[in-house]
């Protein structure tokens, strides 16, 4: 602190004599001489603080010596005592036959005056430990409180230093970033394998990312770790999009097949009803011609032909939107990496493709899907390849790895 204090007056005094010096032109001398004493005085009260907090810790220090020196003589004249009082205790067999024969001679057993000098030792090195204990919290207070007085000055820390300090002092945000981490490769493995995990494995390394970053925002942690975890978190975003996008598709793909269902079951019924029509006709004139009230027959039955072709429509679009998911072999589900969610959505997808295979909608679907799902398990295997990587070179390479990401340390701000 006396260094740091030395340092400070020097720079002070150096940009006291920038600012006044006479040889300065131009019409940068102006701002630059205003900076400069505003800086230089900044820099004294920065000297005086340090000072004074200098003055104080070494008459601290010169009390703390002598409380110290007390209490290390307590200490010993409290071991002395012990020791002689186990060395009675040592004795104690023939003293207590003594003390036996004197209470039946009529006599009263007496404490040895050795230990009983030995235990009054023993108790007030305790007296005086507790008096010299109690001596040290009073004057570290008095010393502290000393020092809060001679930083309660003009120059304060601005918000951005409050927070750098509260994130150095947060060691619970290292055992956070710490179980977060490995419950994120964690489930980040189980989600290259079951994809509803996703969302979790995403959350997880997003806590993560969001601790490194405020840390390294505030030079108490590595930009490295920063830029891996963005990595890891493209990646796992990338996993969890993929997955939705499957499910997506395979909606899709049922309300495609819903409407081709239902044109199909129409166009049939139709057909079916018009060949109806055409016999009916046939044979009305067979019968004697198209009277009025055989024309209001044939509009009933016309009438009621085409409901039955909406009845048709409808029940074949529900059909294909309420049909069970397909199941899927031991093969199909090794192939979706043992998703059974994920091989029951692309086997639905693929199935209403075969059935209408004229259909370019529901071709596309499935391409896509084939393709998202390979993103999927790709995704969370780079995503836990990094984070997996990372971890195994901070447990098994040496120091060098660590010093590289230390070197990547600086708080928003600052030269690096």
């Amino acid at each position: 602190m006396k260094k740091i204090a030395e340092y400070l007056r020097t720079q002070a005094a150096a940009l006291t004599s920038m600012a006044e010096a006479d040889n300065l032109k131009g019409k940068y001398a102006e701002k630059l001489g205003e900076e400069a004493r505003g800086l230089g005085r900044k820099l004294d009260e920065a000297e005086d603080r340090y000072r004074e907090v200098k003055g104080h810790l070494s008459s601290w220090a010169d009390e703390l010596e002598e409380l110290q020196r007390k209490a290390d003589k307590a200490l010993a004249d409290a071991q002395d005592a012990q020791r002689t009082i186990d060395r009675h205790e040592t004795q104690g067999s023939d003293r207590a036959a003594s003390d036996k024969k004197n209470e039946e001679g009529g006599g009263s057993p007496e404490e040895n005056p050795e230990l009983k000098q030995a235990k009054e030792d023993l108790e007030d090195a305790r007296k005086r430990l507790n008096t010299t204990a109690g001596d040290y919290d009073e004057r570290a207070g008095h010393f502290a409180g000393k020092i809060r007085s001679s930083i309660d000055d003009d120059m304060k820390d601005s918000w951005w230093n409050d927070v750098k300090g509260w994130v150095a002092d947060a060691e619970w945000l290292d055992k956070v970033a710490d179980w977060a981490s490995w419950a994120a490769t964690l489930v980040g493995i189980a989600a290259m394998f079951f994809p509803f995990l996703g969302p979790l494995a995403l959350a997880l390394t997003a806590v993560v990312a969001l601790i490194h970053l405020a840390q390294a925002l505030t030079g108490n942690g590595s930009w490295f770790d920063v830029i891996m975890d963005i990595g890891a978190l493209k990646m796992a975003r990338n996993g969890v999009k993929a997955a939705k996008a499957v499910k997506a598709l395979q909606e899709s793909s049922r309300k495609a097949a819903a409407g081709l269902a239902k044109d199909k079951a129409k166009s049939q019924a139709a057909q079916a009803n018009a060949g109806a029509r055409k016999t009916a006709v046939r044979n009305e004139r067979k019968r004697g011609g198209t009277s009025s009230k055989n024309r209001e027959a044939a509009r009933a039955r016309r009438l009621r032909m085409e409901g039955q072709n909406r009845s048709a429509g409808k029940s074949a679009s529900d059909d294909v939107r309420n049909a069970d998911m397909p199941q899927i072999t031991p093969q199909e589900k090794a192939g979706a990496l043992g998703d059974k969610a994920l091989g029951q959505q692309i086997k639905d997808i693929k199935k209403w493709r075969d059935e209408y295979p004229d259909n370019s909608t529901l071709a596309d679907n499935a391409r896509q899907a084939e393709r998202h799902k390979d993103t999927v398990q790709g995704s969370w295997a780079v995503a836990t390849g990094l984070d997996a990587a990372d971890k195994s070179a901070d447990y098994v390479t040496d120091d060098g790895y660590s010093r590289m990401k230390d070197g990547m340390t600086a708080p928003v701000g600052s030269q690096w």
